[in-house]
């Protein structure tokens, strides 16, 4: 079993809540593995109409017809939906259904609700059933005793940080408040936990790196609201991970502009060793804190790569569980995000050295890729086609201002290949590569 799966079995089963103790043993669990500083915001707080949530748990959940327990929503963290008042009365059936949520498609699965965590002032309480109970459910009188408490607390944000040769930053996020979730979003916070261990054995890094683990949307928005700007300036741009142990292909979802830095290096990496991945703008796969960090004032570029295209059948439900989760899928989601990163961290200009029209045959050079000569061969594999034509115009981007990604993405080939075989050219002394 690979560290990951064994991480994610630890987390997932928890009862997790934008502020709960199972998320608190979350985060000691994480601490664990890596030495997180964990920012702390009271239950309470307001920013743009946010609220920091209460610290809130379920004691005891029981639906009763004529004095026998029907159902037991302790079984499952989806069993009460998350944030419910105490309630302990003797309701209708009429009255009861109004409190009761289940999945529309599996009929034995429970269903995951929100609602309550983001709205404070909607007091209410209900539970999440099976739909064949639902549907089994008869006239007559319910008791249900659901008792909860919420408290005050501190709401718990996981920041990591790793210092590169510059301040300018890449950030990672996932959230850890789905209570029952495998795939949403404990997979996307064990891929960012790996991708940041083998960052920090790195021994170079132009970028200095930085994951944060926070519950969806509430997490980040107070997060960068309480850090200093000198911080927030350093912030090149970020990648949301989630949902990404599946059996999917890769989903790649846009910053706001879908032009940055970020944007480009996910696009030429997927695009040359994941052809068959899924592109969308922003907000147009799925939606979570990318609205948080590229939110005015902030405007951090911010991509999203996840399996959520098309959306998995267990999404928001019980059976969001380890068995639909592979180690391969997990492993595979840290090497696209590896190679993104190695753009990032060689992407670079060039600095020409010489005049004229170099022979790239010449043995003095060795620079020449072979070709099959037309004439001879009338069918040329396409990507010698695009080297031939890269050999005719890469002098011209030996100007200082074109990047390496620029040329990878115009002429759509390999961007390892690419830069390999420009330090070539450094080596013989033609151009020097930026730092």
């Amino acid at each position: 079993m690979s560290e990951m799966f064994d991480l994610l079995k630890k987390i997932y089963p928890l009862r997790l809540a934008p502020v709960s103790e199972d998320t608190d043993k979350a985060a000691e669990i994480l601490r664990g593995v890596l030495p997180f500083q964990i920012h702390e915001y009271a239950s309470g707080l307001e920013h743009n109409g946010w609220t920091v949530p209460q610290k809130w748990k379920a004691v005891r959940a029981e639906i009763k017809k004529n004095g026998k327990v029907i159902y037991d929503g302790m079984k499952h963290p989806l069993g009460v939906i998350g944030y419910s008042t105490s309630f302990t009365g003797k309701i209708s059936l009429e009255e009861l259904k109004e409190h009761l949520f289940y999945h529309p498609v599996f009929p034995e699965a429970l269903v995951y609700h929100c609602d309550y965590y983001y709205k404070p002032w909607r007091r209410d309480w209900g539970m999440s059933i099976p739909h064949q109970l639902y549907k089994e459910l008869d006239r007559g009188e319910y008791e249900v005793i659901l008792e909860t408490v919420a408290e005050p607390g501190t709401m718990k944000v996981l920041d990591y940080f790793l210092e590169g040769e510059t301040q300018e930053t890449i950030l990672f996020n996932a959230h850890d408040c789905h209570a029952g979730q495998a795939n949403d979003d404990v997979s996307g916070i064990v891929v960012t936990v790996e991708i940041m261990k083998r960052l920090a054995q790195r021994k170079k890094r132009r970028y200095s790196y930085r994951a944060i683990i926070a519950p969806e949307h509430l997490g980040t928005v107070f997060y960068l609201e309480n850090l200093p700007e000198k911080v927030v300036k350093t912030f090149r741009g970020g990648m949301f991970l989630e949902m990404l142990g599946h059996q999917n292909r890769f989903a790649l979802q846009k910053s706001f502009t879908g032009e940055s830095l970020i944007d480009k290096a996910a696009k030429v990496y997927l695009a040359r060793h994941f052809s068959d991945f899924h592109e969308a703008d922003f907000r147009k796969v799925v939606g979570n804190d990318e609205t948080v960090w590229e939110a005015p004032g902030f405007e951090i570029p911010f991509i999203s790569l996840s399996r959520a295209h098309p959306m998995y059948p267990e999404y928001h439900s019980s059976l969001d569980d380890e068995r639909i989760i592979f180690e391969d899928k997990l492993e595979e989601a840290v090497q696209a995000v590896s190679g993104i990163l190695e753009i990032l961290e060689t992407n670079t200009t060039l600095k020409r050295h010489f005049k004229g029209l170099v022979a790239l045959s010449n043995p003095k050079y060795d620079l020449y890729i072979s070709t099959a000569d037309p004439s001879i061969r009338p069918t040329v594999a396409e990507d010698q086609k695009k080297w031939n034509y890269l050999m005719d115009c890469l002098c011209r981007y030996f100007d200082e201002k074109t990047t390496l990604l620029d040329i990878a993405m115009k002429h759509e080939i390999d961007y390892a290949k690419l830069y390999q075989y420009v330090k070539k050219y450094e080596e013989k002394g033609l151009v020097s590569l930026s730092k």
